[in-house]
């Protein structure tokens, strides 16, 4: 059986890396980028079964980023999950639509739940 990928995309390193680590032992297939530019260029490629993406990037808006992984074809069904120090705007989360918008700090534990319900097709906005 594949296992399933999963994008992270934050520039807060050490919470990156402990996504990262949860994500492995739990059997996933995680791969962390720290900027957008970088995401971007891999996303096409590697086709995640779910992203996890952070709003504020050092070098682009991770909104911008959201809409552009809308775009591809190829995203139609993979499950976004916002996570942000930021309260969300609601007219943005609107528009992405994404399975969890998650406020930092929030719970190992509780995250790792919303994984595991949005790779699961569980589509219900959940807010941490």
């Amino acid at each position: 059986m594949e296992r399933k990928k999963i994008i992270v995309v934050d520039d807060d390193t050490l919470l990156a890396k402990t996504i990262h680590i949860c994500l492995s032992k739990r059997g996933y297939d995680a791969k962390v980028f720290y900027n957008g530019t970088d995401a971007k260029k891999r996303l096409t490629e590697e086709k995640p079964d779910l992203l996890v993406l952070d709003i504020m990037l050092p070098d682009c808006d991770g909104w911008s980023l959201a809409k552009f992984v809308e775009r591809c074809e190829w995203a139609k069904k993979v499950p976004l999950i916002i996570i942000s120090a930021l309260e969300p705007d609601r007219e943005k989360v609107a528009e992405v639509k994404p399975c969890a918008y998650i406020q930092k700090p929030f719970d190992m534990g509780q995250f790792m739940q919303i994984v595991e319900r949005s790779l699961a097709g569980e589509t219900s906005l959940a807010r941490v």
